[in-house]
């Protein structure tokens, strides 16, 4: 803060108190020591933004930019005790913003020194004033506008820096009164400055003109001059006024007059009505023609004004002028554009074409004044409707259309075709009907209006959806009265649909002619003589001939003279109609002489009109076939013998073994009975328990031969729940010695079919297995049960006994010979001798098993009604 005692060193004069009344925002003091320091009262702080007691006032030289404080150092190292001095400087205020300090002080006297060491300063904060001049300075140079006054008792002009910069002139020009007025173009411009100067300084009148001035490097350009005079008691003082700078806007205006004057004078060649309208005013300008193409005189029709042509419209005609007009104001359009029809004086209607665009605009951008012509089209027009009338009625897809493209007429074929029957499309462009349409046939469009014909067979059209359209078009130009081009007319047929069977019809032909070439069996195309006319490379193989010797020959030619004739007949029921196709086996000769057999198929392939084309022949070699066949029926005539003596030798070897291993066996009773002791001996035990063993071994030889004997043997019903209740009931006394409980689930009576004896068997067989191979670890049970399936009856045999290995034992589970537990009573033949019965009776079995768990055994036997 600045110290209270540099106060009392400051002189009370006016001069201070000026400075206090008139710079109060702030008060700053410089005192130097060994440097220079600055000091800032409260005012001063708050200027910057900143307050005593926030501490965040980081020191006055810390707020200037980089070589500020040198500078102001300079200025107070040279300045003059307790003159008046004035400073300006640029801080950073709290907020960042830069801003700029007048400071008005003066250096306090110090005895001591030359130089005041000490100065105090009262602030002035210009810088909003510097920020208007300089938005103020923007504004009139964007706008181009300068500042100018005389004063009148000197005769020294001032301009401002916009207007010495229209004129062009160098920063240390002084202009003079006369060299002011010498800056405009000698001629009109100059003398009409003077006199509008001059008429000013007489009469008080301000003026406004558009004037031509050479500027300093001698260009040529249009400025507005504007002034007027300042008088005291009467008298002139001043002169002031504005200068812009208009060439830019003043050359396209005059640019713009002078195409509308040639634009005038070549509408009056062409025959049309022209008008001019002035939209704020309603006022109009209509030409002898305008009147004329409706009959009337342009006297006839006064006064002329916007409701002249309101009162001749039609209606209808009238709402769309005015849409259009009013699309045009609002921009959406470049020009008005419109037909429609106006009362003739004759009470007839006529067909007008009218055409305009706004050549100027209200300072508030409304629309002035709007130019623009009237064509007679009624000749054309009622051309065009009795071609209207013949299009819309056509068959065919067919569309006429204006030089803009828009729908003059269309067909309800073109509707159909399109998609836009729910549509209303005359007096619509065709682009804003279908906006997908490329530039391909926009280009298309503008060479046929250009007179050219375009057309294509088939063209690929991607719709909007991404659907495929393939189109038959032609587009060609329409002509008026006068052989002027009116517009185009454009032809379309959907041929999608033939598109689609001709692709198809293409992929099947190629399909076809690659599967001929490749097909692994023999393909020809014969004639209705019966002449080869294509081959494939497979048929050349097959018979031996090349493709050029067998267009050569007939097909007659080469068939097996024993199946010519069952060949042709079958040909003769094709040819008659009465079949399309036939199959047959024949043989061909080779063409080394000997016989091929083969497979053949014949189709017949006609025209629309149901003649005959030719036919397709397709051969399978079967020639290699044919030989094995006759190989193995030898071969089977020779293992039925075979088979037979084998029998035969079965049976002999069955009947004489049993025989032989009876009386052995009946030798040995005999011996033990006269002998007893002697079967004490070792040697003597094993030959009479051989002896059984053969017994059994034959017996079991001699049941296989049987099953396998009864195989073609037919199967009879066999009622099963009868079979397997007596079963349970003969081994049931065994059971209970085993301590197996055997649980009957099957109740009702079922039938199957197959031998009683086998199924007595084979039931037997697993309700023994279950006792068999009980558990002794735990109390042991064996459920008998029946599942019904579509074709069988499931018997199934479940039992919680030892198990059976199945990963390590069921390939091999059913084999002959078979053990997979310590019995004393297996043998290895029961599960053999039980699956070849079921099988030989049309069944299957299968097993579920895990050691130490049980077994399931599930037996399937056809059903008495699937015999």
């Amino acid at each position: 803060m600045i110290n209270p005692s540099i106060f009392e060193k400051i002189p009370k004069t006016d001069l201070l108190n000026f400075l206090k009344s008139h710079f109060n925002e702030g008060i700053l003091s410089f005192t130097k020591e060994e440097e220079w320091n600055a000091e800032c009262n409260e005012d001063m702080l708050a200027t910057l933004g900143f307050s005593e007691d926030s501490g965040l006032f980081p020191g006055l030289f810390n707020l200037m930019k980089i070589g500020e404080k040198e500078l102001l150092i300079a200025f107070l190292e040279r300045a003059e005790s307790e003159a008046i001095q004035n400073y300006t400087i640029k801080l950073h205020s709290m907020n960042g913003k830069v801003m700029t300090l007048k400071l008005n002080g003066f250096g306090l006297p110090d005895s001591n020194a030359e130089k005041a060491s000490e100065f105090i300063f009262f602030i002035e904060n210009l810088t909003e004033a510097i920020e208007k001049e300089s938005f103020h300075h923007q504004c009139n140079l964007k706008s181009k506008i300068g500042y100018w006054s005389i004063d009148l008792e000197n005769n020294l002009p001032e301009w401002s820096a916009v207007t010495r910069l229209i004129h062009e002139v160098p920063d240390d020009y002084v202009p003079s009164m006369e060299e002011a007025l010498d800056f405009y173009k000698e001629g009109k411009s100059r003398e009409a400055i003077k006199k509008a100067f001059d008429n000013t300084l007489k009469t008080g009148e301000s003026y406004e003109l558009d004037l031509i001035l050479i500027t300093y490097t001698k260009k040529e350009k249009w400025v507005r001059a504007i002034g007027q005079a300042e008088f005291i008691d009467g008298k002139p003082v001043r002169v002031f006024g504005t200068f812009q700078d208009i060439h830019s806007k003043k050359i396209a205006q005059l640019n713009w007059a002078a195409e509308q004057e040639k634009f005038k004078y070549a509408v009056q060649g062409t025959n049309l009505g022209i008008w001019e309208w002035n939209v704020q005013t309603g006022e109009t300008i209509f030409n002898d023609r305008w009147a004329e193409i409706l009959g009337y005189k342009v006297s006839e029709l006064e006064p002329l004004n916007f409701q002249t042509w309101v009162n001749l419209m039609d209606p209808e005609g009238l709402k769309v002028a005015e849409s259009n007009l009013q699309a045009c104001f609002e921009g959406k359009t470049d020009y008005y554009e419109c037909e429609f029809k106006m009362r003739h004086k004759d009470g007839s209607s006529r067909w007008i074409h009218a055409r305009g665009k706004v050549i100027s605009y209200t300072d508030d951008g409304e629309p002035k004044i709007m130019f623009g012509t009237h064509q007679d089209i009624n000749f054309s027009k009622l051309k065009v409707q009795k071609q209207a009338i013949f299009i819309s009625q056509a068959p065919i897809a067919i569309a006429m259309f204006d030089r803009e493209v828009k729908y003059l007429a269309v067909s309800e074929k073109w509707m159909s075709d399109n998609d836009i029957e729910d549509q209303s499309v005359i007096g619509q462009s065709h682009y804003e009907v279908f906006p997908e349409i490329g530039e391909d046939w926009k280009r298309i469009h503008r060479e046929c209006l250009a007179g050219a014909t375009r057309s294509k067979k088939e063209d690929k059209f991607v719709k909007d959806d991404g659907t495929v359209q393939w189109l038959s078009w032609e587009v060609k130009p329409w002509y008026d009265e006068e052989n002027n081009i009116g517009g185009i007319i454009m032809y379309t047929e959907d041929v999608t649909e033939n598109k689609i069977v001709s692709e198809k019809l293409a992929i099947s032909l190629n399909a076809f002619q690659r599967n001929f070439e490749n097909a692994g069996i023999g393909m020809a195309i014969v004639s209705i003589e019966g002449k080869w006319l294509n081959v494939n490379d497979k048929i050349c193989d097959m018979i031996g001939y090349s493709k050029s010797e067998f267009q050569e020959l007939t097909f007659q030619d080469i068939t097996h003279p024993d199946d010519l004739a069952s060949d042709l007949a079958f040909l003769k029921e094709v040819i008659a109609g009465k079949r399309q196709t036939y199959q047959v086996q024949k043989r061909y000769v080779h063409k080394m002489g000997h016989e091929v057999s083969a497979i053949l198929v014949v189709s017949v392939v006609k025209d629309t009109n149901n003649k005959i084309l030719y036919f397709i022949s397709q051969l399978i070699d079967i020639t290699a076939l044919k030989n094995a066949q006759n190989q193995i029926s030898t071969l089977l005539q020779t293992t039925q013998k075979q088979n037979d003596r084998l029998k035969n030798f079965a049976h002999i070897v069955s009947h004489n073994l049993r025989s032989h291993s009876s009386g052995m066996n009946m030798l040995l009773e005999l011996l033990e009975f006269e002998h007893p002791n002697l079967f004490d001996m070792e040697i003597i035990g094993l030959l009479k328990k051989g002896g059984v063993n053969l017994s059994e071994t034959i017996e079991h030889l001699t049941e296989i031969v049987n099953i396998n004997l009864n195989e073609t043997a037919e199967l009879e019903r066999v009622e099963l729940s009868n079979i397997i209740n007596k079963t349970i009931e003969s081994v049931y006394p065994i059971a209970m010695q085993e301590g197996v409980e055997i649980i009957n689930e099957v109740k009702s009576e079922v039938h199957v079919s197959g031998f009683s004896a086998y199924i007595e068997s084979i039931v037997l067989n697993f309700v023994t297995n279950g006792i068999k191979y009980k558990s002794q670890e735990r109390d042991s049970y064996l459920k008998v049960r029946l599942k019904f399936h579509e074709d069988t009856v499931e018997i199934q045999f479940e039992d919680n006994g030892l198990g059976i290995d199945l990963k390590k034992n069921g390939g091999s589970l059913f084999g002959m010979y078979k053990t997979f537990h310590r019995h004393k009573d297996s043998r290895g033949i029961g599960l053999f001798i039980t699956k070849n019965q079921i099988e030989s009776i049309g069944g299957s079995v299968s097993v579920e098993s895990k050691v130490g768990e049980g077994t399931l055994f599930s037996v399937f036997l056809l059903k008495d009604d699937k015999i």
